[in-house]
């Protein structure tokens, strides 16, 4: 089949299946070549039509406390009260500069994490659709290194050495940082990083 430009849904859904069959090639091959291309391509549709949003910063939180083992009480010196901490995880009480500054400062928590706006009605979170983030080019390679959809997530929202000590996930931001993620995973399924 010839490359050519994704223009609608139906475009994009067949660039995936042609990654999908391609996904074992060899860099520098014809079909690798060829996965390097529709990768980018699938990468500038899925910019312009499923813009990710920044993650919500409840659930940055949530999701750092249970990667360092925190628990709420933890959270006291840098949120305040425990009542304050239980409410600003319920979504019932939004995060001030100052907590903000605290969590930064205490526990090296994001700062572009925790300055996001709160998605969905009020403070509370949306739920993500399943269905797109499994389609991603990434998400289907690093299932398959890491054999399990929960390592994958936790090893996204881990700072990797390979990556400027930085999260995987702060990295799919644009095509080429996209495409280097990708080759870290290469490198960790062929044992070149543990």
């Amino acid at each position: 089949m010839e490359l050519r430009l994704i223009r609608n849904e139906d475009d994009y859904q067949d660039a995936l299946r042609q990654i999908k069959a391609l996904w074992g090639a060899v860099p520098g091959t014809p079909d690798g070549d060829r996965l390097e291309i529709l990768s980018m391509l699938v990468s500038r549709y899925e910019e312009e039509h499923y813009p990710i949003d920044g993650p919500d910063p409840v659930e940055y939180i949530k999701v750092r406390m249970e990667e360092l083992g925190l628990r709420h009480e933890d959270l006291v010196p840098y949120i305040g009260s425990r009542e304050s901490v239980t409410e600003v995880l319920d979504g019932k009480r939004p995060l001030t500069l100052e907590m903000i500054r605290s969590l930064h400062r205490g526990l090296g928590f994001s700062l572009k994490a925790l300055i996001a706006a709160p998605s969905g009605p009020g403070l509370k979170t949306k739920p993500q659709t399943q269905h797109q983030e499994m389609e991603d080019p990434i998400t289907i390679k690093g299932i398959e290194v890491f054999e399990d959809e929960d390592a994958f997530q936790r090893w996204l929202n881990t700072r990797n050495t390979a990556l400027g000590k930085e999260k995987p996930i702060d990295w799919l931001d644009t095509p080429e940082r996209r495409k280097r993620v990708l080759n870290v995973l290469v490198c960790i399924e062929h044992g070149m990083y543990s």
